[in-house]
């Protein structure tokens, strides 16, 4: 075994050690154990000891040996509804994918936009941050890339082309990113905050409430994204009538929209708007009816798992015309349930924060920051969420992220959904390394771009898309949190 990972794997308990050894005594001891098992959890997912779902499991292991929690009370938060939101989103994705109904959806909005050099990257990029709303940014990318590394094969040879294909490649990991931001669906980080807003916030967040913060950052990033790209990448590059050709050719090779395609987009679109309509909307005294006068107890959770029953219930016509389901478990099994146990762990290590008194106790360290602007301090939690994301695991340090988040509302008068929002949408940034995140990652093997392109056009970015996630959270929470 590498030294490496042997120190990693000691970190955790080592760590654990030193935090009860030291705790002062104003914190009690189920409080003191949970301090320390959230250290344990966070050195390891930082380091990937083991792996992340894995390590997720540890307060099932450790709050009922150490009198923190019942063995059910420490599971309860494993079944947390929010996971089963989660769940459908990803049946929802590996339908689509398996139908190849969002590689339609991509050649279409591409084929759209036209041929110019810099159109067919804002096109590429469109596609990408739409359809990362709905699926996973990884999925995304990965069926993204081959398709831009199609389209960037067009842009010729010599030092112009270059920088282009480069603008290309790294437009598809950066829209990925930042179209996971949204929906409540679009990336594991914006999952564990709505999961974590009930226990931590009191107060659950919808689908649309989401949307309604999220859209507008996309909408602001995704174009600004694009002129930084061709800002720092421009090149006098042409693209002819070929690309439009290869587009058109890729696009007419899925073949006509079959039944079974067309009743995943159906089925997906139809869960899509449910989701937007299910609560009642009031706009300044005129009331839209919600799904939920007519379905009381209609909730995103069930909503999405409607749409996930109905994928395994409905059939459809296969290319070499076979009858099947829509979605069998053979796709099922191969969706992202160790993102699942993250959830899970995170939620229950809130949950015991919360119980055991040490997130008031985490709140009242903090207190001293009350005298700084809220724009300051959205700015620097921000800051601080993303400097770990670039060199951890998005996911991880978002589950970290909410409960610190949450105690420093408390401390300093802020409302801790604000300040969670904030760490949320700031743990799905990180542009600037390759291993921030998987979009990142994924483009960088195409051996077209260098750890320094990346790291240039990142650098800006993070900085622009710090910028605008907390201008957008402290003028639109307000009005759509009230």
């Amino acid at each position: 075994m590498p030294v490496w990972r042997l120190a990693a794997l000691a970190s955790g308990p080592l760590a654990y050690a030193i935090v009860i050894a030291l705790a002062p005594e104003s914190l009690s001891r189920p409080a003191t154990h949970v301090l320390g098992t959230a250290v344990w959890m966070a050195l390891w997912w930082l380091t990937e000891a083991i792996p992340l779902g894995a390590t997720s499991l540890l307060p099932l292991v450790l709050f009922p040996l150490l009198g923190v929690a019942s063995p059910r009370e420490a599971a309860a938060p494993y079944a947390n509804e929010l996971v089963f939101l989660f769940l459908a989103g990803f049946f929802l994705a590996a339908a689509l994918e398996f139908w190849n109904a969002h590689a339609r959806i991509a050649y279409g909005i591409v084929g759209a936009i036209g041929t110019g050099t810099k159109r067919v990257v804002l096109g590429v990029m469109l596609a990408t941050g739409f359809i990362s709303m709905w699926i996973s940014n990884t999925a995304t990318t990965a069926m993204m890339y081959p398709i831009a590394l199609a389209i960037g094969a067009l842009f010729g040879e010599g030092r112009d082309a270059s920088r282009l294909r480069t603008a290309l490649m790294l437009g598809v990991a950066y829209a990925a990113s930042i179209g996971g931001m949204g929906t409540l669906i679009g990336t594991p980080p914006n999952l564990i905050f709505g999961g974590a807003a009930p226990q931590l916030a009191g107060r659950s967040v919808s689908f649309l409430e989401f949307m309604a913060v999220g859209i507008p950052i996309v909408l602001i990033l995704l174009p600004t994204c694009w002129a930084v790209l061709m800002l720092i990448f421009r090149g006098g590059a042409t693209l002819g009538a070929g690309a439009l050709h290869e587009i058109r050719a890729r696009r007419d090779a899925l073949g006509r929209l079959r039944g079974g395609e067309r009743s995943v987009l159906i089925v997906f679109i139809l869960t899509a708007l449910a989701w937007v309509l299910r609560e009642r909307k009031d706009f300044s005294g005129f009331v839209v009816p919600g799904l939920v006068d007519i379905a009381p107890g209609l909730t995103d959770s069930t909503i999405g798992l409607i749409g996930a029953l109905l994928l395994f219930a409905l059939a459809g016509t296969t290319v070499d015309g076979t009858r099947r389901p829509l979605l069998t478990w053979r796709e099922a099994r191969g969706i992202p349930w160790e993102v699942l146990l993250v959830y899970g762990g995170g939620f229950s290590l809130a949950t015991a924060m919360e119980a055991t008194g040490l997130a008031q106790w985490m709140g009242g360290l903090m207190t001293g920051l009350a005298g700084f602007p809220t724009f300051v301090i959205y700015a620097g939690l921000a800051v601080i969420v993303l400097v770990l994301s670039e060199l951890a695991s998005n996911t991880a340090v978002a589950a970290m992220a909410m409960p610190l988040a949450a105690s420093l509302a408390v401390a300093i008068g802020e409302p801790p959904l604000a300040l969670m929002l904030v760490a949320g949408l700031a743990a799905s940034t990180g542009f600037a390394l390759p291993a921030a995140t998987a979009p990142n990652l994924i483009v960088f093997g195409s051996g077209q771009i260098t750890v320094g392109q990346m790291a240039r056009a990142g650098v800006v970015l993070d900085l622009i898309a710090v910028t605008v996630l907390v201008t957008v959270v402290a003028l639109l929470y307000p009005v759509v949190f009230g």
